[in-house]
């Protein structure tokens, strides 16, 4: 008996005593990007048109283009395929041999009095005709351009509006367009335009 009473005292008081302070956590870190998010280098665009492709295949869904001279971050460099990331944040791939160190693109020599690389523009663009149609929906017509700016040649894509004289409409409302056609390397272009026309 006299032993549980000494016994008493001291239970109680390592009961009573302050609690253990609890765990303080670690201060957080930021976990470390992973690899495919670090940016190897930039390299620029040596290819007039580059596709830039959702995985590393020629067989693979193109995500866009982009134009020679064009900066890309280099996430991944391989030997074939480089993984870049767009201006834009989109990641994709690119052919290896049509990227190189920024200002490797040499500006494209011109003779004396040769026009610099440009686009097609309008010189006159389609007038939109009227119709008293009650169809709705999109007529995409491709016409071929030639050199001079006119057009030659047109065909009818596709016509969602389930009306065949729309589509005759749209064709005749681009074959009246003037062009000013692309210059590439000092002289101008043949292309072919796509006419979307929304009814």
């Amino acid at each position: 008996m006299g032993r549980l009473l000494l016994l008493l005292p001291l239970l109680v008081s390592l009961g009573c005593g302050s609690p253990a302070p609890a765990p303080t956590a670690a201060p957080s870190t930021p976990a470390p990007p992973l690899p495919s998010e670090v940016v190897l280098e930039t390299v620029e665009v040596t290819a007039s048109a580059l596709n830039v492709r959702r995985e590393r295949s020629t067989e693979s869904a193109v995500l866009t283009q982009v134009k020679r001279g064009t900066l890309l971050q280099v996430l991944t460099a391989g030997e074939s395929w480089t993984q870049i990331r767009l201006a834009d944040g989109r990641v994709g791939w690119v052919a290896s041999r049509f990227v190189g160190p920024p200002g490797s693109t040499p500006a494209p020599a011109r003779r004396s009095g040769c026009q610099p690389d440009s686009d097609f523009a309008f010189v006159e663009a389609p007038s939109l005709t009227f119709s008293d149609s009650s169809a709705h929906g999109l007529v995409v017509v491709e016409a071929n351009v030639n050199a001079s700016g006119s057009v030659t040649k047109t065909r009818i894509v596709s016509n969602n509006t389930g009306d065949e004289a729309l589509g005759l409409l749209a064709e005749r409302e681009i074959q009246r367009a003037k062009f000013s056609a692309p210059i590439r390397n000092c002289a101008p272009r043949a292309f072919i335009f796509t006419y979307r026309r929304t009814f």
